[in-house]
């Protein structure tokens, strides 16, 4: 089969053995696979990785064991793997598991994953609009769920990339008001069109005071930073008010400076962190995907594997969305 390697800013395909079902592990044909914000760390890798991509849709084509998935079923690949006996694992849990197991890129035409992480795609919902279930959708799902966002709410997002586009468009569909921001200009067009009331550039050095004024007095309560930048999680901290809620989804594997005192025990923040959805609200995305008018929006770019080093270059450019690989 094909599969996409990745470095130094070069994308190719190589070919390599069918991967064989075995136990729980059954063999999916990929239909369609999403670029993930980190799977730029591969791209820019000094060595070579054959491991990128971890999301994505497909068909069961190969079972050996598996009591939950036969040869047909079409399903969402959740991202990476889990030991499947732990109390997080079968509690829905599986992404915050600490004895997974490797897993095998999804950029390429089949992929070996565990059967408990593939959820049901139904036959209404296209591959590729279901790939977005993964990261696109997921860790603002977790987020949203858990700050209890409802359409009376006003919530500020930062940063625009396909996961901050994906908080907006759950945040849009429960009819809450967002105030986004970013600092590119396709993504602030972008975010007008999908829903946000009002787009702030993140390069405003009176940000704080633009965020104050859209509030017209009244204090926000909830933010949710999607960039994993450490000045922009400073901005969400700084923002919201007593009693507030801010949630990180945004990788930043670096350090910011926080207050235990000023920001948490004075203010009352509630601070959280969502990597994916409890697998227990597999329903829940379903209805999004379904519901959400402006979801498939965020699919900008399609290409074929052969078209790897163009599909990661429109990646990398900040002018699109989501860039999903149909093997």
């Amino acid at each position: 089969m094909k599969r996409v390697v990745l470095q130094n800013k070069k994308a190719w395909i190589e070919e390599c053995p069918d991967p064989v079902a075995e136990g729980a592990w059954v063999v999916v044909k990929v239909h369609a696979s999403p670029i993930c914000g980190s799977d730029k760390n591969a791209y820019f890798s000094s060595d070579a990785v054959r491991t990128a991509g971890h999301e994505g849709t497909g068909v069961v084509v190969e079972t050996a064991g598996s009591s939950l998935l036969k040869k047909g079923s079409r399903v969402i690949l959740n991202p990476l793997s889990g030991c499947g006996t732990c109390d997080l694992c079968r509690t829905g849990n599986y992404i915050y598991c600490l004895s997974k197991p490797p897993f095998e890129t999804h950029f390429a035409e089949y992929v070996r994953v565990q059967d408990f992480v593939c959820s049901p795609l139904p036959d209404d919902i296209s591959f590729e609009l279901g790939s977005l279930a993964g990261c696109a959708l997921s860790p603002a799902l977790n987020a949203i769920k858990r700050m209890r966002l409802g359409g009376f709410d006003t919530v500020l997002v930062t940063g625009l990339g396909p996961v901050g586009m994906g908080a907006l468009t759950i945040c849009a569909l429960l009819g809450a008001r967002v105030i986004a921001v970013d600092s590119i200009a396709f993504r602030k067009e972008m975010a007008a069109e999908l829903g946000a009331e009002i787009v702030l550039d993140a390069k405003d050095p009176d940000l704080g005071g633009k965020i104050r004024e859209a509030m017209n007095g009244l204090p926000l309560t909830k933010a949710i930073d999607t960039s994993g930048s450490g000045e922009a999680e400073r901005t969400c901290i700084d923002a919201v008010g007593p009693g507030g809620t801010v949630a990180f989804i945004g990788e930043n594997r670096g350090e910011i400076p926080v207050s235990p005192s000023r920001d948490f025990i004075r203010k009352g923040l509630t601070l959280l962190g969502a990597w994916h959805y409890n697998l227990n609200d597999a329903g829940d995305m379903l209805a999004i995907l379904r519901r959400s008018p402006t979801v498939g929006r965020l699919i900008t770019n399609v290409f074929r594997l052969e078209e790897a080093q163009a599909a990661f270059d429109t990646f990398v450019s900040g002018d699109a969305c989501k860039v999903v690989f149909r093997p």
